[in-house]
Parts: C-alpha cells; structure tokens; sequence
C-alpha cells in the first residue's frame, strides 16, 4: 500500500471528523455494549467488591440489570460498607452512565474513523473497523423495546460489502425474558484480550436472539444454590459468498454464580444448515444432540449436519489485601467424547486492580493457545474452528467469530489500562504470540469470498499496542496505535508493520 494513497484515505477521514459540530456523547442503547471498556472495568471490580450483585462473563449486559444489581448489593451489605461502596468512583461512574442510558430515549448517533490499513488484532474495545468508516444511527427506546437502525459505508480492500447494517437491531422484553433481531457485537468469555467463543473480532453475525433480562436467582428452595443466572440463545446466518453459502450459526450460552466468587459459563456454537445442506428438523435434531461426528455416529466426514464448539469458562473473583483480583480461564472443545467437549483449547489470565494516582490500573496477563488438544489431550493442528464440510471454518467475513489470534496460535499479552477521573483511558498491550503453528491455512474461501486475517506461515512476532479513549468535540474519540516486530503476511497481503487508526462517536440525543 503506498504512501500516496495512505495519506489521501487519511486526510480524508481526519478532514471528515472536524467539519461536524457539537452536542452532548454517550452510547445510547438500553445495554452496556461489548467494546466499552470502561463501563466493564468499572462493572468488574464493584463485582469483585461485592458492591454489585451481577454476573460479568457476557457481553452485552442491560443497563437495567446492573442498576438492579447495585441495588441490590446495597440492601444486603453493612451500612459502613454500602456507603463505601457508594463513594467510590466505579459506583458513580456506572450511575452517571446509567441515568443517561436512561434518559436518552431517542436521538441519533455519528461515528468515524479509519486506519492507514484494516486492523487485524482486537481486544475487548472500540477501534476503526477499515481504512474508512462512517456510521449514522437512529435509536429509540420505550419502556418494553428498544430499537436502532444503524446505516454505515466501510471503505477496505479486503471486505468488498461496503454498505452495511451492522449493529442495527429491535429489541423487546417480555416478562424477564428479552426477544431481539439484528446484527450486535458479543463477547462471551472472561478474557479482555480474546475470547475462545464469541468476540468482536469479526462483524456481528445477524439473526434472532433470546436472553433473560434480568439476572435474578432461582426462587426455589431446590436450585437457589445456582445463584444469579443467565441464559442466552442465537440464531444468525453468515454470509453468501463461502464455501457453504447461507449457512446458519446456533449458539446457546448459560452463565450461573454458586458463589459470590466464581462465576461459570457453558458455551455452544454450531454452524448448521446452508445452500445444498440438509435443514430439515432431523437434521436440526442430529445437530442439537450433538450427532455430527462423522463414522463415529453414522455419517461419513463429509455428510455431518453440522459443525459444533462447545466449551466452559469461569472467573474468580477475590480481594486479599483489598485489593480487586480475579483469576480466570476458558476452554472450548472442537469435537467431543463420552457427551463432553474434547481436544480442547485454552485461555488463561488473572488480573489486578490499583488506585495509583488520578484513577485506577488494571493489569493483567492472558494466554491463550488455540491448537485443538492443547489441553490435557494430544496437540491437533489444523482442527480448531475448521470442518471438513463448513471449509470456511467459524468466520464471517473472514474473520474469526471467536479468537482474535485465529486457530493454532499461542499468545501472551501483558496489559496495563489506565482510567483517569476525567473520563480519559489509555491501555498498553504487549504480546508475544506464535501464529498458525505447522504453517496451514485450512480455511478455503470461494472466488468472491473474502480473505481469512491469518498469517500464511508459522511466525513468532512481538506485538505493541496503544489504545488512548478520551471526550472530544461533545463526543468519545479513540486512537489506535499497534506494530509488530515484523510484517505479518496473510493471504491476502503483507502487511505494514505499524497500523494507525482512530474513530470518533457522539451521540445527539432529543
């Protein structure tokens, strides 16, 4: 990519940003968004505390259930530490946000942003999606529905769809139980680097989907131990142009708190159905019993019903010396034996929280490695979120639905966020990853389909980034700053080594 045509998509996007005007910003949706990373540092460590009653393992969370989950740490703690709780800035932070969340019931939101090339590494934050992003959205929220309709153009040279409905949806609660349709960002997993199910990695996959409201215990004598819970269902369908056109994604997440400490998740994706693949509801019924093992249930390798992740997630949250620290881990299983998930996946990480200063740090260390049996089995490379049948693997658009390192990959980030009083965040991750180890890209992509982000080769690189969030013009405004110690070829170009990018968001409420 040449330096001409770099700056001219640059000054074009900059030049954009600076001929809007003013008005009051913030995300105006009835759910704190995956990508807001300072609403979960904040939701994290008054959960770590005890001064929020709530589970933190799925993204997006309602506004309404954390209000209640405040609420309700707040009535069963001592007065001494409720009112601790209630001074400290996590707590006024996430009321502020809360009552604005509230009282933005309509209006309209403006993002833009770029990058001198297409980011191909992502974390639990907002960044530029291409080379040129532009996004107008109009939202409205009643007491039972909320609804966006969001219209954006993506200028890239990779993902040719460049009109896209993306984060669009209509949302309605009914009883404890919330119904919705559209295309939104999830992340269900502890990790703040990557997830091993679902992430922000790619675009969000469009469909139905149906989770509970809020995250209340069980009533009953019987199953009150389970704690908190939540229970999600999606039905999405990915894109035309791969190797199974249409095909469907199934997803079904349940999170529950036996202990104010530890948080478990239970995850399962499959992709099922498609252009010339078998939807009928026998099929469905093979899929959801997990009757897709090739020979070994009665289909041959090509002819499975279905591709299927499955796996479990936990955190830990503890607070010795008063300090908030939580230790956390996730493992997906690409096949399965005896009923359970099999060569399984790992990520692991724990973090910290300090007051240093004006604000808090995070910091924390997370590992993942993504080659199938990694864990407690025997190492498999060429497996993890591929199939024989769905050859374009567990991605949309050509990226992956779940890890952002891809499959056969191993990765350790060390990272330091900090978060000034001023609504002013700035996150530093260091990682050294060894990507798509045995060197085989698997995924097969069809003549108009677009390129897999994975290295073509085995490579170990150092990878920096620098994620700056700070208000501007009325609105958020986050850099992006990351290099790699040496370029990263993908099969669809070698990259420049340093990516640059920013997005502005503000939101005109009425």
């Amino acid at each position: 990519m040449s330096f001409v045509r770099v700056s001219r998509r640059a000054s074009y996007w900059i030049a954009s940003l600076l001929v809007l005007g003013l008005s009051n910003a913030h995300g105006a949706t009835p759910w704190v968004p995956t990508g807001d990373l300072t609403a979960r540092h904040h939701i994290e460590v008054l959960q770590t505390q005890g001064c929020l009653k709530g589970l933190t393992l799925s993204w997006p969370i309602s506004w309404a259930a954390v209000d209640r989950a405040l609420r309700l740490s707040q009535q069963q703690l001592p007065d001494a530490q409720a009112r601790a709780c209630q001074t400290s800035d996590h707590y006024q932070y996430l009321q502020t946000a809360e009552r604005l969340a509230r009282n933005n019931t309509r209006g309209a939101t403006v993002t833009l942003g770029g990058a001198n090339q297409e980011p191909l590494y992502t974390a639990f934050d907002t960044q530029p999606e291409d080379t040129f992003t532009g996004q107008v959205a109009l939202y409205t929220t009643g007491q039972h529905w909320s609804g966006r309709l969001a219209v954006s153009y993506a200028d890239g040279d990779r993902d040719d769809q460049h009109l896209r409905f993306d984060d669009s949806y209509i949302a309605g609660i009914m009883g404890n139980w919330q119904l919705g349709v559209g295309a939104i960002d999830r992340w269900w997993g502890p990790g703040w680097q990557s997830s091993l199910a679902l992430s922000n990695n790619a675009r969000p996959v469009p469909g139905l989907w149906l989770s509970r409201h809020m995250l209340t215990a069980p009533e009953s004598p019987w199953l009150r131990w389970i704690g908190p819970w939540d229970l999600q269902l999606i039905a999405g369908q990915l894109e035309h142009d791969r190797t199974i056109p249409d095909a469907k994604v199934l997803g079904a997440r349940f999170v529950f708190q036996p202990l104010d400490s530890l948080q478990i998740g239970l995850s399962r994706l499959a992709q099922w159905g498609g252009e010339g693949r078998p939807q009928d509801l026998e099929a469905f019924w093979d899929a959801f019993i997990g009757k897709d093992n090739g020979e070994s249930t009665g289909f041959d390798d090509d002819d499975d019903p279905s591709n299927q992740i499955a796996g479990v997630d936990f955190r830990v949250s503890l607070t010795p010396w008063d300090v908030p620290l939580g230790v956390y881990g996730q493992f997906m299983g690409e096949d399965e034996a005896g009923g359970l998930p099999s060569k399984l996946s790992s990520l692991a990480g724990f973090d910290l929280v300090s007051t240093l200063g004006n604000g808090s740090q995070r910091w924390f260390v997370e590992a993942t490695e993504t080659v199938a049996g990694s864990w407690i089995s025997e190492r498999r490379y060429n497996t993890m979120y591929e199939h024989g049948t769905y050859k374009s693997g567990f991605r949309h658009h050509g990226r992956n639905i779940a890890s952002t390192w891809e499959g056969d990959a191993r990765a350790v980030t060390f990272g330091i966020q900090q978060y000034f009083r001023s609504n002013v965040t700035v996150a530093l991750h260091l990682t050294q990853a060894t990507l798509n180890q045995e060197g085989v890209t698997r995924a097969q992509v069809p003549e108009d389909g677009n390129q897999v982000l994975q290295s073509v080769e085995e490579q170990d690189v150092t990878l920096a980034e620098l994620r700056i969030g700070h208000p501007l013009l009325g609105g958020t405004f986050h850099w992006l700053l990351s290099a790699s110690d040496e370029p990263i070829v993908t099969p669809f170009e070698e990259r420049e080594r340093w990516t640059a990018g920013a997005e502005w968001t503000r939101d005109f409420a009425w």
